[in-house]
């Protein structure tokens, strides 16, 4: 257990670090699509050694809620499965908040995307941080080797999907109309290890890009008002 907190310790740092290091999407906005609400998304190709494919996608969205609101539904992971399409859940293992960084906190979790494939594990562990301070959250998928390690030390990590060879990404909020509403960036590589047909491509690159943003959109929105409603 000494060595676990230990390596939890370590592994923290390093997080803050690379955390602190992620730079702003360098992206020209469509203001009118952007004041009106609706998702702008931008999807690379990127290049890789494996025989599948890699995409980065990339969406942003105007949501008529201050930063915090907003934040109060981003953090909750564990609620995802219940609005976003193509998920089937979210669920912490392992969450550690640090004491000189009381806004940061990292969480082990597995994940269960519903890719339309037969007869292959769906399931994967990332590691996710948030940062608070900044409204910045940023994640990557734990190897199969830092499971077995972690696991070995008390965790109860699942291992990843042999299909999957890659999930990284990063999210943040950025405040506009003087911090009425919100600005949400989101940035998400997917990497899979086999071919895949091209509608399972379309799936993973925009498909639940769209169906995740929206959905956030909707649940942050919809509870505002009934925040507001049961105020008054």
């Amino acid at each position: 257990m000494f060595q676990l907190i230990i390596c939890l310790i370590v592994s923290g740092i390093v997080s803050i670090a690379n955390a602190a290091s992620v730079s702003e999407l360098d992206i020209k906005l469509d203001q009118q699509i952007l004041k009106s609400g609706e998702l702008q998304t931008y999807i690379e190709t990127l290049k890789t050694e494996s025989s599948g494919g890699k995409k980065r996608v990339i969406g942003v969205i105007m949501i008529d809620a201050s930063q915090d609101e907003v934040w109060e539904v981003i953090k909750d992971w564990d609620a995802y499965g219940e609005f976003v399409p193509g998920l089937k859940y979210y669920k912490t293992i392992q969450k550690k908040i640090f004491r000189p960084h009381p806004d940061f906190f990292q969480s082990f979790i597995e994940g269960y995307i519903k890719i339309p494939v037969p007869f292959i594990k769906k399931t994967y562990t990332l590691d996710a941080l948030f940062d608070q301070k900044k409204y910045l959250i940023t994640w990557g998928i734990v190897t199969n080797d830092r499971i077995q390690s972690l696991n070995k030390q008390g965790l109860k990590l699942t291992t990843n999907s042999s299909a999957i060879q890659n999930i990284e990404g990063f999210s943040y909020l950025k405040p506009f109309d003087n911090g009425a509403k919100t600005i949400l960036y989101y940035s998400s590589v997917v990497e899979i290890n086999i071919p895949v047909p091209h509608r399972v491509e379309q799936l993973l690159s925009g498909t639940i890009m769209k169906g995740f943003m929206e959905a956030l959109k909707n649940r942050i929105e919809t509870q505002k008002i009934d925040i507001h409603v049961n105020e008054e």
